[in-house]
C-alpha cells in the first residue's frame, strides 16, 4: 500500500462530490417510484369496498382479495428485484 495516498472518511468523500445533477435525477426516480406505490395502496383501500359491493363478497373474501395482492407484490419484489 502506499502510504503518501490521502485517505478520506466517507463523510468527507460525500461532501466533495456534493449533490448534483444526478443526485437530484436519483431522488426524483426514488420519489416517484414511491409516489406510485402509495397511490397503489391508497387505490386499494378506495376500491376495495367498491369491489365488495359489485361482486358482492364476504369481509372475509374483501381480506383475501387485498392479501392476494400484497402477495404478488412480494414474488414480483422479489423476482424483479433479484
Amino acid at each position: 500500500m502506499d502510504d503518501d495516498a490521502p485517505v478520506y472518511t466517507l463523510d468527507e468523500a460525500l461532501a466533495s462530490v456534493g449533490f448534483g445533477k444526478f443526485q437530484a435525477l436519483v431522488l426524483a426516480y426514488a420519489g416517484l417510484g414511491w409516489f406510485a406505490e402509495a397511490m397503489e395502496l391508497m387505490l386499494l383501500s378506495f376500491v376495495g369496498p367498491i369491489v365488495k359491493s359489485q361482486w358482492g363478497l364476504s369481509s372475509g373474501q374483501e381480506s383475501l382479495l387485498s392479501t392476494v395482492v400484497f402477495a404478488g407484490m412480494l414474488v414480483g419484489a422479489y423476482s424483479w428485484g433479484i
